[in-house]
C-alpha cells in the first residue's frame, strides 16, 4: 500500500476524500490528513510518506511553497495537485516546480480517483525502486569508503605507508585532514572476549557500522564544519578509533580544548550503547609519526585501564605497566599446595588481599596477571573454560575471582577434628594434610611426631575413630574426586597425583568406595 498524505484546508474536502473507496482498490493508504503545507513537513518529517495529495490555495503555507520544499528535501516523494478551473497558472507554476499530476476538484469521483490513482502506480513503484537503489548504492560507498580508510591508518600504524603514497592513498580515501598534528582516541568494548564469541562475523560488522554512524552523526551535529577533520575507523576486536587532524588549529590550547570536547563526545555516545566501554586519549603529537605516536599512547592507556575503569583515560607518561609479577603473587604460587592441604583457608585469603595491594601497587599487565592465575589454578586442580579468563578485565573482576577461587579450593570441608584432640595427633594431621600426594607412611608419620608408630597408631584410632591408612586414603581419595570434577588429566595421571602409586589398586578401591569407576565418576560428574 502506497502511504499517503493528504493536504487541504478545506475540512469537508478532506472528509469526502476519506470515505471513497477507490484508494484501497489502487492500493493506497491514507496515511494522515492536515490543513497546510506546514503541517504536511511536520508529518513527512515523522513519518515516511510515498504520495502527496495536496490542495494549492492554502493558508500559513499553500500547495506551491510545500513543493518547492518536497523538492529540496524530499525529492523522490509523488505529488498530485488538487486544483480548481481558476487555478490554472497555479497548476502550471506546480507542475514546473515538479508536481507529477494534477486533477481537478469538481471532477473527482470513484472513477475519476481510481483512474488517477491507478495511472500514477507504475511511475510511483519505479520512483520508489530507483530510491531503494539509491539507498543500497550509497550503503555501498560507505562500506568501500571505511574499507579505503582503515587499510590507510592501518598502513600508517604498521609503518607501511610514508610520503608521497601515503598522500596519494590518502586522497584516493577521500580523506580530507593532512594529519600535520594528530590525537586519537580509542573507544572498545570491555566485553570482547564474551561478543566475540556470541557473535557472528556479521552481527559484528552490523554492530560496527551502526556504531561508527551513531558516532559520526553526532560528531556532525557538534562540529559541522570540522567533522570533515576526524575519521571513525573500526580497528576490529571491538576497537573503534577517531584519529583527529588538529592541523588548522593554531593555539596549543584550541587543540587540546577541541580534544577535549571530541572525548567527550564519544563518552556520551558510548554511553548510550548497550555494551560497556572504555575510552582512552592519547596526548596531541606532531609530524607524519604522530599519527603512531598518538595511537600508542592511547593503546597503553588501554593497558593501564585494568586499574583505572575512570570514564575516560587521558595520557600520561608516567604511568607505566609492570610487565613483573610482584612478591605477593610470587608467594602465593609457592605456597598454596601447603596451605590448601592444610586446610589453612584464612591464610589463602589474606594471600589473596597482599597480592590485589601488590598489584595496585607494581601495576602489573592485566595480562601477566592472567597467565599468573593460569597457572595457579593448574597447580591447585581448578580447571576454568578459556572465555573465564577472557572476562576477566580489571583488578576488581580479579579480585572477585580470588574469593571464588578460595571458596572452591576449600569446597569440600575437611574432617572435623574433634575437640580436646592431643598436640601429637594434631602434628600428625598436618603431616598427612601437607605430604598425601607423597609415599608416606605410619613410620614417617610417627618420626614428623616424634612417636613410636606402634603407639601412633593406638592413638591415632583412639581419637580420630578412624585407622591411621583409611584416613591418609580418604585424604588421597578426595583429591582424586576433585581432580576428576575440574581437570581433563587423564585418569592415571589423577592417581598418581593424588598420592596413588599403583593405578590398577587405585581403581579397584575407588570403584569399591564410589559404587562406580573413575571414568564413570567423572561424566557423572
Amino acid at each position: 500500500m502506497f502511504r499517503t498524505l493528504l493536504v487541504d484546508d478545506d475540512f469537508l474536502v478532506r472528509t469526502y476524500l476519506k470515505t471513497l473507496s477507490s484508494w484501497e482498490r489502487a492500493g493506497y493508504e491514507i496515511t494522515q490528513d492536515v490543513q497546510d503545507g506546514e503541517e504536511a513537513l511536520d508529518v513527512m518529517k515523522q513519518k515516511e510518506i510515498d504520495v502527496v495529495i495536496t490542495d494549492i490555495s492554502m493558508p500559513v503555507m499553500d500547495g506551491i511553497e510545500l513543493i518547492r520544499h518536497i523538492r529540496q528535501e524530499m525529492e523522490n516523494i509523488y505529488i498530485i495537485v488538487l486544483s480548481c478551473h481558476d487555478d490554472f497558472e497555479y497548476v502550471k507554476e506546480a507542475m514546473r516546480l515538479g508536481a507529477d499530476e494534477y486533477v481537478l476538484k469538481n471532477a473527482l469521483d470513484e472513477e475519476n480517483l481510481y483512474e488517477v490513482l491507478n495511472k500514477s502506480k507504475k511511475q510511483i513503484e519505479n520512483r520508489k525502486e530507483k530510491t531503494s537503489e539509491q539507498i543500497r548504492n550509497k550503503k555501498l560507498l560507505k562500506i568501500g569508503s571505511h574499507t579505503m580508510k582503515y587499510h590507510f591508518f592501518n598502513g600508517i600504524l604498521s609503518r607501511t605507508l610514508s610520503g608521497k603514497e601515503r598522500e596519494k592513498k590518502r586522497k584516493e580515501a577521500g580523506i580530507i585532514g593532512k594529519y600535520g598534528n594528530s590525537a586519537v582516541i580509542v573507544m572498545f568494548l570491555h566485553d570482547w572476549n564474551r561478543k566475540k564469541n556470541e557473535w557472528s562475523p556479521l552481527e559484528e560488522e552490523q554492530y560496527s557500522q551502526t556504531f561508527r554512524h551513531g558516532l559520526i552523526h553526532m560528531v556532525q551535529q557538534y562540529f559541522p564544519e570540522e567533522s570533515d577533520y576526524g575519521e571513525i575507523i573500526y580497528l576490529g576486536a571491538g576497537v573503534f578509533c577517531c584519529f583527529l587532524d588538529l592541523s588548522l588549529l593554531c593555539r596549543d590550547s584550541i587543540m587540546r580544548q577541541r580534544l577535549m570536547d571530541m572525548a567527550s563526545i564519544c563518552f556520551r555516545h558510548c554511553e548510550k550503547e548497550p555494551c560497556s566501554f572504555g575510552i582512552c586519549v592519547s596526548s596531541i603529537c606532531m609530524g607524519e609519526d604522530g599519527i603512531c605516536q598518538a595511537y600508542q599512547q592511547a593503546r597503553k592507556m588501554m593497558k593501564y585501564s585494568f586499574y583505572d575503569p575512570s570514564d575516560i583515560l587521558y595520557y600520561d607518561h608516567e604511568l607505566e605497566v609492570s610487565q613483573h609479577l610482584p612478591q605477593e603473587a610470587e608467594r602465593l604460587y609457592e605456597q598454596i599446595e601447603l596451605w590448601k592441604n592444610s586446610g589453612k583457608k584464612q591464610m589463602v585469603e589474606d594471600a589473596w588481599v597482599r597480592v590485589i595491594e601488590g598489584c595496585q601497587r607494581e601495576h602489573t599487565d592485566g595480562r601477566v596477571l592472567i597467565q599468573w592465575l593460569k597457572q595457579l589454578d593448574k597447580r591447585v586442580g581448578i580447571r576454568r573454560e578459556p572465555e573465564e579468563y577472557m572476562q576477566i578485565s580489571s583488578l576488581e573482576q580479579l579480585k572477585e575471582t580470588g574469593k571464588k577461587f578460595v571458596n572452591q579450593i576449600f569446597a569440600e570441608e575437611e574432617r572435623t577434628v574433634p575437640e580436646g584432640i592431643c598436640s601429637t595427633v594434631k602434628t600428625v594431621l598436618e603431616f598427612i594434610h601437607c605430604n598425601y600426594k607423597n609415599q608416606i607412611s605410619l613410620p614417617d608419620a610417627a618420626e614428623a611426631a616424634d612417636v613410636n608408630p606402634t603407639y601412633l597408631s593406638y592413638l591415632f584410632k583412639q581419637e580420630m575413630q578412624i585407622g591411621f591408612s583409611n584416613y591418609l586414603q580418604e585424604c588421597r581419595m578426595k583429591c582424586a574426586k576433585e581432580l576428576l570434577r575440574n581437570t581433563n588429566c587423564k585418569i592415571k595421571d589423577v592417581a598418581s597425583m593424588a598420592g596413588f602409586n599403583d593405578y590398577h589398586y587405585f581403581s579397584k578401591t575407588f570403584k569399591k568406595l564410589n559404587h562406580c569407576s573413575p571414568a564413570d565418576y567423572r561424566k557423572q560428574q
